[in-house]
């Protein structure tokens, strides 16, 4: 089986390369803007006919889209979280529509809970800011492109070179920083979402 992990040198997608190489038969191609990539792809600027004609020659099984932005200005946010994914879907469609899309997602696509209404899967969406409303539009693209597709929402994933931009990330580097000093949990800011 060829699986195509894009994003690869990200956080995420790193991990996920490495556990899909542990597969029996799994053939693991990986796509991102590194010059080791097997398929040079930048999701926030190709073109769909530049992604179908790289996607036709990997020929994969299956698509991991583990490409996206957790910071940046709006426009950074909405070109790679929700411009991105719609190129992948019409480049699937026109080159590889056989294939399976694994798409990740964010939880912030729900929006914040509360204490008395945790955020559940079945929860409907709604996100509070520009990453939120970004990753949902790249959701919407996804689960309409008619493909053999799957968004999988990920909140706050914790390990290894967790990115400064997320919550696990934000919370070591502030620990690094602060040393001893008990009063750097206060820096963390509001942290009174609740996820179920």
């Amino acid at each position: 089986m060829r699986i195509l992990v894009l994003g690869s040198t990200g956080y995420l997608g790193a991990h996920v390369a490495q556990r899909l190489r542990a597969l029996p038969g799994a053939r693991v191609l990986v796509g991102g803007r590194s010059p080791a990539a097997d398929v040079d792809v930048d999701l926030a600027r190709v073109r769909t006919e530049q992604l179908a004609k790289a996607l036709a020659s990997a020929a994969p099984d299956t698509v991991v889209n583990c490409a996206g932005a957790t910071g940046g200005d709006a426009v950074t946010l909405a070109e790679v979280n929700a411009r991105g994914p719609a190129v992948l879907c019409a480049a699937l469609r026109e080159a590889s529509p056989a294939a399976r899309l694994v798409h990740l997602g964010s939880a912030a696509e729900y929006g914040p809970g509360t204490p008395d209404t945790p955020v559940t899967e079945s929860a409907a969406t709604r996100p509070v800011g520009p990453y939120g409303a970004t990753k949902l539009a790249g959701t919407v693209a996804v689960t309409s492109s008619g493909l053999d597709a799957v968004v999988l929402r990920v909140g706050n994933p914790v390990g290894p070179g967790a990115p400064p931009t997320g919550l696990p990330g934000r919370i070591a580097a502030l620990l690094r920083e602060a040393g001893p000093d008990p009063a750097a949990v206060l820096r963390l800011g509001d942290l009174s979402a609740h996820r179920d």
